[in-house]
């Protein structure tokens, strides 16, 4: 892994969201952490370029630190806890070490282990919209066991949710990806979980690709996208869901929940779960009604 350059900023617990919302406005992806001695949140987002991580601290303020490839590999006693647990199915942890994976195994024999370390590509498992799209592929899964069924992941980023959907029985899965330095961290995750070979990956945009229909349909469409490109392609997402087939959204703010619902409803896949956590919200749709064979 290569070296990284990390722009950070620590803010007030009151000025959080509005820092949120800006970044998310200008499509940065990023983490917000907060240790439990301190009062501020500390900001954080990667980048391979050092002139890329100058750019904003020149905007928003802030510092940079270069990150080397050893600080990524968390050891065998850092890595011991599980960074999450998802219902009794997941325990998804950074550590990359086989040994840290061995001893996982062996102390959650019921569940499946998922490694995904802090890489370029957005999704670890620690953020809550990712957790929350996690927990409800948990749900869908164990709803459709012994049936077959497929997932159709909307920026898949690092990852993570096409690799536990294979994990938790996905018969089929396609990853969907613009970012090509984010669909190369995937595909070496779906290889160190050994199921490359089950997972299609696409370098597409998927604001043209969706509304083509050249996917087919698939009982469980996700995505973990910023709200403005939620409200664009929810529209077209029915087209890709085959009879009872449902979605799975999140990156969206409490504050942003209402325009995200009412995309969804005027699509005919009105939102009718929510997990929140925080600030952030993942939704499932109710399930689609629509026929088989329309669109075909």
């Amino acid at each position: 892994m290569e070296t990284l350059f990390r722009w950070s900023k620590f803010v007030d617990e009151n000025e959080l969201e509005e820092w949120e919302n800006r970044l998310l406005v200008e499509e940065i992806v990023y983490s917000a952490e907060k240790q439990v001695k301190r009062k501020r949140w500390q900001l954080s987002t990667y980048s391979a370029e050092r002139e890329h991580a100058e750019e904003l601290r020149s905007r928003f303020g802030g510092g940079v630190t270069q990150v080397y490839p050893g600080d990524w590999q968390p050891s065998a006693e850092a890595g011991a806890e599980p960074l999450l647990k998802i219902r009794n199915t997941l325990v998804v942890t950074e550590a990359e070490d086989e040994s840290v994976r061995s001893s996982l195994t062996e102390l959650f024999p019921d569940r499946t282990i998922l490694s995904f370390p802090p890489q370029l590509a957005f999704g670890t498992g620690g953020h809550p919209t990712t957790a929350g799209c996690l927990r409800f592929l948990s749900d869908i899964a164990k709803e459709r066991a012994g049936t077959e069924w497929s997932l159709l992941d909307l920026g898949c980023g690092s990852g993570i949710l096409a690799v536990a959907a294979i994990k938790l029985g996905a018969s089929r899965v396609v990853a969907v990806e613009i970012d090509e330095v984010a669909l190369k961290y995937a595909r070496k995750n779906a290889e160190r979980h050994d199921c490359s070979d089950r997972i299609e990956f696409l370098a597409e945009d998927v604001i043209p690709l969706l509304p083509s229909g050249e996917l087919g349909r698939f009982e469980v469409v996700a995505g973990n996208l910023f709200s403005s490109l939620l409200t664009q392609i929810l529209p077209a997402v029915p087209g890709s869901l085959a009879h009872g087939g449902e979605g799975v959204f999140s990156g969206f703010l409490t504050s942003q929940t209402r325009e995200v619902a009412e995309a969804a409803a005027s699509a005919g896949i009105p939102l009718q779960d929510y997990l929140r956590r925080g600030k952030w919200v993942a939704a499932r749709t109710a399930r689609h009604s629509g026929s088989d064979s329309e669109n075909d």
